[in-house]
């Protein structure tokens, strides 16, 4: 599906890389400048800002111990993301494979707002994630241990997406200027459409899969082409869970809901 302004998208996200969360902010805030309630990429694009916003308010109450590394572990991600989404506006497929299913079906009928937020945050922490510590611990000359102070802020950040991710109401309200396009599902169908998405998605075990897929990306570092091949099978496996995420769904108050009480994980 073509859009009048994915030239002006692609001229955002093809920037350049951020070093800080107020470049990140600026980068999002243009694109969703550009992005309407009709498009998927707005639902994950707003759930981001959320989420920064988290962090920086995080970071100035000093609640992490080492808040450099936190920072530039999100820009490296956040890099991740921007590329992810110029690739596939100047030539459809050549990105990672996982953000693929996100970026083809942000004009879909029969997907939800939620559907989109979670199948996004699915590339960036299962994917995305993992490569951006790499990157972050090589660049600081440090290593993934669990024992050090990094981890415990990186279990932060999981508990601060998870946050983000359940607080629905707040970022599926339509924003001012978007009263003529079609309105965002009201309190009560956010949460409904959430619990019935959560069934099978947990940022938490996301999150630990991504340190864990870190670890080995980490130690296969001697070996270049085996861990060229690991991110490209798990580039695919993220790829085909997104799939999965964007299936067309249309919510009916006929359907079972499953226990609010089932588990997550």
């Amino acid at each position: 599906m073509t859009r009048g302004n994915d030239s002006t998208l692609l001229a955002i996200a093809s920037k350049g890389a951020v070093d800080s969360y107020a470049e990140v902010a600026l980068r999002l805030r243009a694109l969703d400048a550009e992005l309407d309630a009709r498009d998927g990429l707005f639902w994950f694009n707003r759930w981001y800002s959320a989420l920064l916003t988290a962090l920086v308010e995080n970071t100035r109450r000093h609640r992490f111990v080492e808040p450099d590394f936190v920072e530039r572990l999100e820009c490296h991600a956040a890099d991740r993301y921007f590329a992810a989404l110029a690739a596939h506006l100047m030539d459809p497929g050549s990105g990672p494979s996982c953000w693929d299913p996100v970026l083809q079906a942000r004009g879909r009928a029969g997907v939800l707002p939620v559907q989109h937020a979670v199948a996004g945050i699915n590339a960036h922490v299962n994917h995305d994630l993992p490569v951006a510590l790499v990157t972050t611990f090589s660049e600081l000359g440090r290593e993934p241990a669990r024992d050090a102070p990094v981890h415990a802020d990186y279990q932060r950040i999981g508990a601060l997406l998870d946050g983000v991710l359940c607080d629905a109401p707040a970022w599926l309200a339509p924003r001012a200027g978007d009263e003529a396009q079609p309105a965002a599902p009201d309190a009560a169908t956010a949460h409904a459409q959430l619990e019935e998405a959560l069934t099978i998605w947990s940022t938490e075990r996301a999150c630990e899969a991504a340190w864990v897929a870190a670890e080995v990306r980490w130690t296969l570092r001697v070996s270049p082409l085996i861990a060229h091949h690991y991110l490209e099978a798990l580039d695919r496996l993220v790829g085909l869970a997104g799939r999965g995420l964007l299936r067309p769904w249309y919510a009916s108050p006929q359907i079972e809901r499953r226990p609010s009480s089932a588990p997550r994980r």
